[in-house]
This record gives structure tokens, C-alpha cells and sequence, in this order.
């Protein structure tokens, strides 16, 4: 669960949500969702790592840095790539 103090977020703050790591997105979703509760605008959604799979994320509007193509943990392999948007030109 998350929390946050009301104090802690003035009502119209514009927020950047920033994680490590995203799999599915259910994090991210949650602070959206704790950001309405707050009627702070959320003006974006960046990680550092999202997963391949799934490719359905429960949220849409995100960046990430790399994405993690493979791992065996059983063959200490690690597949990491970086995210297509920063090799664009």
C-alpha cells in the first residue's frame, strides 16, 4: 500500500513520477491513482527499467531507459537494452 501525507502535496501540483523498475505498471498506477485523490496533475511517468513482457502495461503514457528483454536467473543471463526512443535520431 502507499501513503502520503496531506500535507505533503498542495492541490494543483503538477507531479513527475519516477520508479526503478516497471513490469506490469501496477506501481505507476497506484501513484496516478494516489495523485487524483491529491487533484495533482501528473504530467508524466518515467522508469528505468520496464520489462518486454507484458507488453499490455496498465499504463500508457510512460518513458523508460532500458528494457529488460531476457533473464535465466539459473544461467546468470541478463538481457538489457536500451529503450528505442533514445536511439532515435
Amino acid at each position: 500500500s502507499m501513503s502520503l501525507a496531506r500535507r505533503s502535496l498542495q492541490k494543483g501540483s503538477k507531479v513527475l513520477l519516477i520508479d526503478d523498475f516497471m513490469k506490469a505498471g501496477g506501481t505507476i498506477r497506484g501513484m496516478m491513482e494516489l495523485m487524483e485523490e491529491f487533484d495533482a496533475e501528473v504530467v508524466g511517468a518515467g522508469v528505468m527499467i520496464s520489462t518486454e513482457k507484458p507488453e499490455n502495461k496498465l499504463v500508457d503514457n510512460y518513458i523508460s531507459v532500458f528494457v529488460l528483454k531476457n533473464m535465466e536467473e539459473e544461467k546468470n543471463i541478463i538481457d538489457i537494452e536500451i529503450s528505442d526512443w533514445i536511439l532515435k535520431d
